[in-house]
């Protein structure tokens, strides 16, 4: 597969973080229900931080505005960040790209402070161009745009640039827009290992395998 850019994931694609997400969700949601909700814990994995804060606020008619639920889970993740480590063998494949000229950059629903964070400790910012939050952008992974943005700014065409993802929803979109896919697996889509195949020219378990 050749590529002139590519668009990384974040959590759970190149950092091994959904249980954070997960658990962080699963503390915000209990803190607001009257008790176990397992829908509710599963709801924000197809959407934004904002559409999702909105969505609990909604379903557990919290008072709070959506701004603040927002800071409040983003503080829970921040703690999480702390320990969190870059999947196996993404630093050197980040490494080995750069040294081919590849443009790389980094599509996420995570707010950009947290992101920066987590991408600096680990020593991994430093091989991208830009990063492109969906709030910032102000559209998620369910449409192609951002993914478009973001080949736009690198200057290459959906076929020249390729979009590494660990969740279905997203590399369906990316596929559909006419971007090459690699899939990763995460432990969080560890049921869907068919269906992403089905998704991506390639599938990976580890970056090493692309090394």
């Amino acid at each position: 597969m050749t590529f002139r850019s590519a668009v990384f994931d974040l959590d759970g694609t190149l950092i091994d973080s959904m249980p954070v997400w997960d658990g962080a969700w699963r503390e915000f949601c209990d803190r607001y229900s009257h008790g176990p909700d397992p829908e509710a814990y599963a709801m924000y994995k197809t959407l934004t931080l904002v559409t999702a804060c909105a969505y609990y606020k909604r379903r557990f008619g919290i008072a709070a505005g959506v701004e603040a639920l927002c800071e409040e889970v983003n503080g829970i993740v921040r703690r999480g960040y702390a320990d969190v480590r870059a999947k196996e063998g993404v630093p050197e494949y980040l490494e080995a790209l750069t040294r081919r000229g590849v443009r790389c950059c980094v599509a996420t629903n995570t707010a950009r402070p947290l992101a920066e964070y987590v991408l600096e400790r680990l020593g991994l910012l430093k091989f991208m161009d830009f990063l492109l939050p969906c709030a910032e952008f102000g559209s998620g992974k369910d449409k192609p745009d951002i993914f478009l943005e973001c080949a736009r700014r690198m200057g290459t065409p959906p076929r020249e640039t390729c979009v590494f993802e660990d969740a279905p929803h997203a590399l369906g979109t990316a596929r559909e827009a006419g971007f090459l896919t690699v899939a990763v697996f995460d432990r969080s889509y560890a049921g869907q290992e068919q269906a992403l195949r089905a998704l991506a020219g390639r599938y990976v378990r580890s970056f090493r395998e692309l090394l």
